[in-house]
């Protein structure tokens, strides 16, 4: 399975994909002042709470539009599982070829949803 982590300004959305099917997706409030062992025992009770065990877990992606909460959640899913995390961002690669003057500056959670969205559709 895989943990897929949105971090937005207001919430932190936390799913679980395996086979290409949702397992669960869950909402925790992003606080900028929490630790990385605070998000740790968030993200380890959301996966109490959907029958999960950490080490069921094969890696895990982060999209953050909220850079200073970015490396706490990597840090809490890292300790949690012992996988492997990416974050996208600059550098990573998604398939997509954005066209605009500093890639940097799209947002994370748009790169995801075009993503998706290329994986769903055909692209033009």
């Amino acid at each position: 399975m895989i943990l897929a982590i949105d971090i937005g300004n207001t919430n932190i959305v936390v799913g679980g994909f395996e086979n290409n099917k949702v397992c669960f997706i869950e909402r925790i409030s992003t606080n900028k002042r929490s630790t990385a062992l605070e998000y740790t025992v968030l993200i380890k009770t959301v996966l109490e709470l959907n029958g999960l065990k950490d080490k069921h877990l094969d890696g895990g992606i982060i999209s953050s539009v909220v850079p200073s909460v970015t490396n706490l959640v990597k840090d809490a899913v890292v300790r949690l599982t012992g996988k492997p995390v990416m974050v996208l961002g600059p550098g990573l690669k998604t398939g997509l070829k954005i066209k605009i003057d500093n890639p940097a500056q799209a947002g994370a959670d748009l790169v995801a949803a075009a993503v998706a969205a290329v994986n769903d559709y055909s692209s033009p």
